[in-house]
């Protein structure tokens, strides 16, 4: 299964989010590993700070779009699940992730240029659906503050999306914490952490993605 973390906006928590489900799908007993798209290479340095005691997730990096497709084929026979860290352009590097991917969750921020954003990277989205037909998509609210009534609109607003392009919003959402930051630099999850509220949210956005890939067609 090839599950995408993108969006074309950067500081959106692609990375955080990726590596957040690859700490929680390892632990649950997948086999995972994470491919670093970005040429910040996030995931990469992510995992240079990870114990070797802690559960063993690869991580690789292939910033060339040219090279993504037969080294995407080659993971997925070899891995239950292959996480894209997707790089924030409207790039033919996206356009190669979006044909690859079985599933695209897209973190966003309820901000209104985080929204407006979004616009057109599912404009590159619905053309790349007409040739990946079993494309799944679904935006995850990321850093969500349910007391801001704007987050209350943007959520409303992004009802809309579904409609007009097939693209569900997931039920979990990720809330502002500190603990993803501490733990990114540690090489951890927030799974692995010490906030159980953070280690709840994340655990429940797994499982609601593991209910996608059970029921994929």
């Amino acid at each position: 299964m090839i599950i995408s973390i993108t969006n074309l906006k950067g500081g959106v928590g692609k990375s955080t989010i990726c590596q957040n489900l690859a700490v929680c799908f390892v632990n649950m007993g997948y086999k995972v590993c994470i491919v670093d798209t970005d040429t910040n290479q996030t995931s990469m340095k992510w995992i240079s700070f990870r114990s070797d005691e802690l559960p063993n997730i690869p991580v690789f990096g292939i910033t060339e779009a040219g090279a993504l497709p037969n080294n995407i084929k080659i993971l997925n026979k070899d891995y239950d699940i292959v996480l894209i860290d997707g790089t924030p352009s409207l790039s033919k590097m996206t356009s190669k992730i979006l044909l690859l991917s079985n599933i695209t969750i897209i973190p966003t921020l309820l901000s209104g240029a985080d929204f407006w954003a979004i616009e057109p990277f599912v404009e590159r989205l619905s053309e790349t659906q007409v040739i990946n037909e079993s494309l799944q998509s679904y935006i995850l609210c990321n850093k969500f503050d349910s007391r801001i009534n704007l987050e209350k609109t943007v959520v409303s607003a992004l009802k809309a999306f579904e409609e007009d392009f097939n693209i569900k919003t997931l039920d979990s959402k990720i809330k502002q914490r500190v603990i993803y930051k501490d733990s990114m630099l540690k090489g951890l999850g927030v799974y692995e952490a010490t906030d159980p509220k953070a280690k709840t949210e994340i655990i429940a956005l797994t499982n609601e993605i593991q209910s996608i890939i059970e029921n994929f067609n």
